[in-house]
């Protein structure tokens, strides 16, 4: 059997589809994030949490319905392209491909600054290039492995933020912190357009929900698991991250007196001690390196891999490992260009332009909703008003609320990244003569 006639295996359960998303997403984030966000939210953190689990869940349930619709590898790109046109499709996915070619670049350069705080001794480089050969070694290995080392990552990080909730408990138990409502409101500092220009920031925690869409070919059951997966991890997730900074905010109610470096380890100690600050930097490694850059690596090498088997990227990338069945030339490409964009780029710069592609598939995916849902479908009824229209306009409207707030940077990169994208097109359309590539999926 030729390489490019091996399928991708189904062996993903829809709860292995959550924990992926939950991991993509980054549970302990927070511990990371959490002082970048206080000046702006004036300290109420967990509302700007809520506020943003809620606005993206909108664009969650529009996965779902193009995820049961068409259960096929691609996310945006194949979503958008069978959604509405091709032409549409491709920029959409082009687009979101540069949001996914960054989250290993942010997440190696995040988990290299933590681990250089723990070990002086190895240098910035050996971080970026020696977590970038095991997560290409993992993911090569095959997705079952990549959901295995998930489920372990996963542990630990509960691990640490358990630790922290049970001390915050006992800590309230001994009266050695008082129990106060300062992340959900605080009526000296409460300013509304603040708490919209954190939720703003916040937002970009929840971006690689869509992630779980990439799996659909490696799901037991992609109709029914993947939609389900995406609505469920951002609603566990967001949970998650409102609890956690809730109760960061009784720990320690005055933000302005954290260092916004440090903000989060502080509270640790105040709770934990020195050992849980420690295992929660060390979790921070393992967590943002191995989990968040491993994960980014699979969503964007299936992506290229759906894009390379329509023939519209070179159909290199869409060969399969005979024997792991992973797209092995596509996942080999991300590890490589990860490393080199790791070391010639910043963490700001990489921050500013992250959000770009992501935000722009968004907004592409609920005009697909809105168009082959509502448009298309003769039947109008008030379930599909609500489900096909509404919710995908809520969608839609947030997206492009947090993509006009995006700086002058991510926009004027986003902008040359899609005339690239344009100019693959025209080459390959013999400018525009012939139809756009794509694979058929009856055959």
């Amino acid at each position: 059997m030729s390489e490019n006639h091996v399928k991708l295996s189904r062996s993903l359960s829809t709860k292995d589809l959550v924990v992926y998303g939950i991991i993509f997403m980054i549970p302990v984030a927070p511990i990371a994030f959490y002082g970048s966000f206080l000046s702006s939210a004036h300290g109420m953190v967990a509302l700007a949490y809520l506020i943003g689990m809620v606005a993206m869940l909108f664009t969650g349930f529009s996965y779902a319905s193009m995820a049961s619709e068409f259960p096929y590898s691609g996310s945006v790109y194949t979503y958008v392209q069978k959604g509405t046109n091709p032409t549409l499709g491709f920029l959409s996915g082009w687009g979101i491909t540069l949001d996914y070619i960054l989250i290993p670049v942010i997440t190696y350069l995040i988990s290299a600054s933590f681990g250089q705080s723990l070990f002086p001794v190895v240098p910035f480089w050996a971080w970026i290039v020696g977590i970038a050969v095991i997560n290409t070694v993992i993911n090569l290995l095959g997705i079952k492995v990549v959901s295995t080392l998930s489920w372990f990552l996963f542990g630990l990080q509960a691990i640490v933020l358990i630790a922290f909730i049970i001390g915050t408990i006992i800590a309230l138990t001994n009266n050695t912190v008082h129990f106060n409502v300062s992340s959900f409101y605080n009526a000296d500092h409460f300013d509304l357009s603040g708490v919209v220009q954190a939720t703003g920031i916040v937002i970009v925690s929840y971006l690689g929900f869509d992630a779980i869409s990439t799996l659909s070919e490696e799901a037991n059951n992609p109709t029914k698991s993947v939609g389900k997966a995406i609505v469920l991890a951002i609603i566990l997730i967001g949970s998650l991250f409102v609890i956690v900074t809730f109760f960061a905010g009784i720990v320690v109610p005055n933000y302005g007196s954290l260092n916004p470096d440090t903000a989060f380890l502080t509270i640790l100690g105040k709770v934990g001690g020195s050992w849980l600050v420690h295992l929660a930097e060390f979790t921070l490694v393992l967590s943002f390196g191995l989990a968040g850059g491993q994960e980014g690596q699979t969503a964007i090498s299936r992506i290229l891999y759906a894009m390379g088997r329509d023939g519209i990227l070179p159909n290199r990338l869409a060969y399969l490992h005979p024997r792991y069945n992973t797209p092995w030339v596509a996942v080999t490409l991300v590890g490589l260009v990860s490393v080199i964009l790791s070391l010639s780029l910043s963490l700001t710069t990489v921050s500013n332009l992250i959000s770009f592609g992501a935000l722009f598939g968004f907004l592409s995916l609920n005009v697909a909703v809105i168009w082959h849902f509502f448009v298309k479908k003769t039947s109008k009824t008030i379930t599909s008003f609500v489900k096909y229209l509404i919710s995908p306009l809520i969608g839609f409207s947030v997206s492009l609320w947090i993509f006009l707030s995006l700086s002058f940077e991510a926009k004027l990169t986003g902008l040359i990244w899609l005339i690239v994208g344009f100019g693959i097109l025209i080459y390959k359309t013999n400018i525009f003569k012939d139809p756009v590539p794509q694979f058929n999926f009856s055959e």
